[in-house]
């Protein structure tokens, strides 16, 4: 057994240089763990920008409603105690709902590779061609 010590006492993080909106993150997993673990808070209508994982993510909603979608436009809403895979290398991102917090504990395997913010047309259009 192993107990890990992640956040050892410091503040929550804002994130911003990969989120659009307020977002906050706490670790799990100690630095260079794979998977890398961390807990986020997002805003109403926060998300993380267009990204993907060499070895795919594990998100467990637990708190909220929000969103994962794909690059190509399938995806749907995401509500307290539901779980989303997605495979490694599929372009995607995950935020809040319109009306909602959004709290998630997401696993990353291997590298994570961000690319761009998620424009607004985008998030909406996510939002409202929801599939799930």
């Amino acid at each position: 057994m192993h107990l890990i010590r992640a956040r050892a006492g410091r503040p929550s993080a804002q994130r911003t240089d990969t989120f659009t909106g307020t977002v906050w993150g706490d670790p799990v997993s100690a630095a260079g763990d794979d998977p890398v673990a961390n807990t986020v808070v997002f805003a109403p209508g926060a998300r993380t920008y267009w990204h993907r994982h060499e070895g795919g993510q594990l998100i467990l909603a637990t708190a909220g409603t929000g969103f994962v979608v794909r690059e190509d436009g399938h995806g749907g809403a995401l509500h307290s105690g539901q779980s989303v895979w997605t495979p490694g290398g599929e372009v995607h991102w995950h935020g809040a709902g319109q009306d909602s917090l959004l709290t998630h504990t997401a696993f990353s395997f291997g590298p994570t590779e961000w690319l761009h913010e998620v424009s607004d047309e985008d998030y909406e259009r996510g939002v409202r061609e929801s599939s799930w």
